[in-house]
């Protein structure tokens, strides 16, 4: 023991040779000074939490981002000896100090997490997978069930977490590797929009994997950069007029967008892009520009398709279309074995052939009606 005497016990970090110090002084001093029962109690707490963390094998990691500061964090994690579950929301000395885990206080904590500035908040999770698999006896699959669900309820407890999902956007096709990790609304089918995260971004190609649901392993969607923009921008856009130059104007989320046939085989797609993006591209030809703004954003001549009116008779069928910028409305016409002639404002002449043509088409009231509403225009009377 007297090899001790000459060790202060700040430099001792295990109980047991803090023990034998302590023996040490009380033999030769008769007491234990505080610095020493201080560091002992102190020594003690650290090796009972190690102890115990050494029981509980990691399953999984979350944290609050704003932006690229890291604001709250929670560590899940999975006890062999008793099956049970816990979490850690702090560390000491880099030991998660576990808790049983309780869903009620999980949610309660992610709650009351607030944005700094602006209206959002990312949630980041991870599944510790390969850090289970090693070890025998553990069931894999409640363990894989225990996490989504605790990631499910984490974030709905917060709506500052779903103000940072993305719709997706130009963004993702002009500058891909920005969007990297972020979380998208996909609309994957009729019924269904999935939260997904954008893992992998190329110029050709993008990956993306289930978010809410990534135990035991998370599902992981491929698309190229054509069927991304297919299927999650354009459709998504509302014609709203066909113009020149073979072009058609559309609107999706407030943003105008010029469509044009697709080059190649599929020239019956129309390939949509922003106004913006159009107007300053410098392939687009500087005709089709001038037309864009001029005609179309200043002078709003364009005819709509969201109120035509398609009239049909036993041969013939004829179109009714608005006028965006004067509110009148126009006349065109498909004759038997012929093509569809021009759109010309409709005067008497074009009030009475419809009158006499398409009285016993079914859409024939709705473009009465419609046409009566136009001051300019005279009264189309009915046949009995």
């Amino acid at each position: 023991m007297l090899e001790y005497g000459k060790i202060l016990p700040e430099d001792v970090k295990d109980a047991k040779r803090l023990g034998y110090i302590k023996k040490l002084e009380l033999a030769e001093k008769g007491y234990v000074k505080k610095e020493l029962a201080a560091r002992l109690t102190y020594v003690n707490e650290k090796e009972r939490l190690v102890h115990h963390d050494h029981k509980i094998i990691p399953i999984g990691n979350f944290q609050v981002m704003e932006g690229e500061i890291r604001l709250n964090g929670m560590q899940l994690g999975f006890k062999v000896s008793d099956t049970s579950f816990y979490m850690a929301s702090r560390t000491h000395e880099n030991i998660p100090l576990w808790k049983p885990f309780d869903s009620q206080k999980l949610q309660e904590h992610f709650a009351a997490q607030h944005p700094q500035s602006g209206k959002e908040l990312r949630f980041i999770q991870s599944f510790l997978s390969p850090d289970i698999s090693t070890i025998a006896n553990v069931d894999f699959k409640r363990i894989s069930e225990f996490y989504n669900e605790a990631v499910q309820k984490t974030f709905r407890s917060n709506t500052y977490f779903k103000n940072s999902v993305l719709s997706p956007n130009e963004d993702l096709l002009t500058d891909p590797k920005e969007q990297l990790n972020r979380q998208f609304h996909l609309p994957l089918s009729k019924d269904k929009t999935t939260i997904m995260t954008l893992t992998e971004a190329t110029d050709r190609y993008f990956v993306f994997q289930s978010y809410l649901k990534t135990a035991p392993k998370p599902e992981s969607l491929y698309f190229d950069q054509q069927e991304f923009r297919a299927r999650f921008l354009d459709s998504g856009i509302t014609l709203i007029a066909h113009l020149k130059h073979n072009l058609s104007l559309g609107v999706q989320n407030g943003v105008l967008h010029i469509g044009k046939p697709s080059e190649g085989k599929d020239q019956q797609r129309v390939q949509w892009d922003s106004f913006e993006n159009r107007i300053q591209s410098k392939t687009f030809p500087a005709t089709e520009k001038y037309y864009l703004s001029n005609e179309v954003i200043s002078k709003k001549n364009f005819l709509m398709e969201a109120d035509a009116i398609v009239l049909k008779s036993n041969t013939n069928e004829a179109s009714l279309k608005k006028h965006y910028g004067t509110g009148q409305w126009y006349f065109s016409e498909v004759l038997s074995n012929s093509e569809q002639m021009k759109f010309r404002p409709i005067d008497k002449n074009l009030m009475k052939h419809i009158n006499e043509t398409y009285s016993q088409s079914k859409n024939f009231r709705i473009a009465v009606t419609q046409l009566q509403k136009n001051q300019d225009m005279q009264t189309i009377q009915m046949k009995p």
